[in-house]
């Protein structure tokens, strides 16, 4: 039992050491995946826009056939949409005694930011991660859309410590997780920073951390990934959800001038990016992050859309063109969903 507790202390410090001298192979050179990202050309086009008076705060956005479902972070329900965006069905979460208007208070609130589909043996679930961000941010939520909606509360305080020291964070309030995406093999997490920190991408292996998430594991074994994101103004944009598909990790990065990662602050832009995941291993330096190709959200007529793009869904259109949905939280207790056309050229 001693030796387990004491590889337990000492995992972050071996898989820091192992992030911070790289990959093998990251040292040969530019790879053609870094030079093929490099060149990658995004376009985008907003379709539709939605606006939701009583879905507050979206945060996060997962599709199955014939649904989507939304998640807010001040919110005790989980919000199902159809295929035409249209609210037909909210979910309780947890007990919503004590929630004003719909809104849980900001100091007590969960803080779930991100949301991934995955399946586990027969069963399909959504799996639901607070922030982080202080005590009452380190829980989760599993939804098993097999088993009529069952809801199970995970205490993940144990895992939020690991991360804290894996990112080197010193202080309550520094751990921001806003994005999460699984594939066959990977789970990704994505760390927003705070000041001067960057874009931090957590990398997982799926069965190990399905395995963790369900408490039939222990804690998974992580890689860390550093990127670049353009400033609008003075302030530098920051992941804020994830979706993948064909090779790719796609994501939504908002620009908010906020002192840390609890208030609200004012919000001048949004992106959409896509990181090759081949290219992973050149993005092991922190200090010298990987720049990545984003494009910048915009209104119906072409104008730079304003709001706080909180997560997206990437589905498959034609070639090197993709349906992609957003949902973005206007801070004042209301939604929006944006439907766009991404071109990858």
């Amino acid at each position: 039992m001693k030796h387990r507790y004491l590889l337990y202390f000492l995992m972050p410090l071996l898989l820091l050491q192992a992030c911070k001298s790289g990959p093998p192979e990251a040292s040969a050179g530019p790879s053609e995946a870094v030079e093929h990202m490099k060149e990658l050309k995004l376009t985008a086009s907003t379709t539709r826009t939605f606006f939701y008076e009583e879905l507050p705060s979206a945060s996060g956005l997962a599709h199955v056939p014939g649904a989507f479902f939304v998640l807010g972070d001040d919110s005790p329900f989980l919000y199902q949409l159809n295929e035409k965006y249209e609210l037909v069905q909210r979910y309780p979460l947890f007990d919503t005694t004590g929630v004003v208007k719909g809104r849980i208070p900001k100091d007590v609130k969960p803080d779930l930011e991100s949301m991934a589909l995955f399946t586990y043996g027969r069963d399909e679930l959504l799996l639901l991660l607070g922030s982080g961000a202080s005590a009452a941010r380190t829980k989760g939520y599993l939804v098993n859309l097999s088993d009529k909606m069952q809801v199970q509360e995970l205490d993940l305080s144990r895992f939020y410590t690991f991360l804290r020291q894996v990112l080197r964070l010193e202080r309550e309030g520094q751990l921001n997780l806003e994005g999460l995406a699984m594939d066959e093999v990977y789970v990704y997490l994505l760390q927003r920073p705070l000041g001067a920190g960057t874009n931090t991408l957590l990398r997982f292996e799926a069965d190990a951390f399905k395995d963790f998430i369900l408490g039939r594991g222990e804690m998974p074994a992580v890689a860390l990934y550093h990127f670049a994101l353009p400033q609008l103004g003075q302030v530098r944009a920051g992941f804020s959800g994830a979706s993948s598909l064909e090779g790719k990790l796609f994501f939504t990065a908002s620009v908010e001038d906020t002192p840390n990662a609890i208030e609200d602050g004012e919000v001048h832009g949004s992106f959409i990016g896509a990181i090759d995941l081949k290219a992973l291993p050149y993005a092991s330096d922190a200090a010298n992050p990987l720049p990545v190709p984003v494009v910048q959200l915009t209104n119906e007529d072409g104008s730079p859309y304003r709001g706080k793009a909180e997560s997206l869904v990437v589905l498959k259109g034609e070639e090197r063109t993709y349906k992609v949905v957003v949902v973005s939280d206007d801070d004042k207790g209301h939604s929006e969903l944006l439907e766009v056309q991404l071109e990858v050229e």
